[in-house]
């Protein structure tokens, strides 16, 4: 008996042509395209909110140094539009009477040891101390903002951690809450005020952040934040 041999035929496998090809790397690049926007909305927005984060953990880093080293903390702001970024210091000073003299002349001597835009560590010299700054370049499209009429310069107190906002010769009126906006373009705004205890709050001036409450209107009596410039 002779066996029969059978030969099994395979389907052909079909491969991709180049036009084929051409068309699905064509359509990745489209997805792409479109999502890469949303995308880069997504990272500005977190890096928005890392910012602001830092700079409210960093009021209520100065608020318990103050208490715990028994001296006066002071932090000084800076955001002048011909410099590369925008920033904030903050400082104490190796005289533990320095911030209980005449305001106007403590406040005038920080202005002069102290630049934010200085290398992280050369901050401050003189008499005072730099114990943290931090610098927003604005290649970040990222810049704090401050109220036009606010002082650049607070001190917290030892005895309880309290907010004082120091003086300035150029300014006409000063508010009970001192106030600071992590502001980016083209969209996302968040504002930290710091009241008269130390304490802090934050809110959003547009409701452009999801999350997070929309800041209320200046009141006069209250004297909460104001719009920043």
């Amino acid at each position: 008996m002779k066996f029969l041999r059978r030969r099994w035929l395979h389907p052909l496998q079909r491969a991709f042509t180049l036009i084929e090809m051409m068309v699905v790397i064509a359509l990745v690049g489209i997805i792409l395209m479109l999502a890469a926007p949303s995308f880069n909305e997504m990272i500005g927005m977190q890096r928005l909110r890392a910012i602001n984060d830092q700079l409210a953990t960093d009021f209520q880093f100065m608020r318990t140094e103050a208490v715990s080293r028994n001296q006066f903390m002071a932090l000084l702001t800076r955001n002048q539009s011909a410099e590369s970024m925008s920033c904030y210091t903050i400082l104490s000073s190796t005289d533990p009477a320095f911030f209980s003299g005449d305001p106007v002349a403590a406040a005038n001597t920080v202005r002069a040891q102290c630049n934010c835009t200085n290398a992280v560590g050369a901050a401050c010299s003189g008499s005072l101390r730099e114990l943290r700054t931090v610098q927003i370049p604005r290649s970040l499209s990222i810049e704090l903002r401050f109220p036009a009429d606010q002082s650049d310069l607070i001190v917290d107190s030892p005895v309880n951690g309290g907010m004082r906002i120091m003086p300035s010769t150029t300014l006409t009126t000063q508010g009970y809450e001192f106030c600071v906006e992590v502001r980016r373009t083209p969209r996302g705004r968040l504002r930290t005020g710091v009241g008269l205890s130390g304490r802090t709050s934050v809110c959003s001036p547009d409701g452009s952040v999801p999350g997070v409450p929309v800041c209320p209107a200046y009141d006069a009596t209250v004297r909460n934040c104001k719009a920043t410039s």
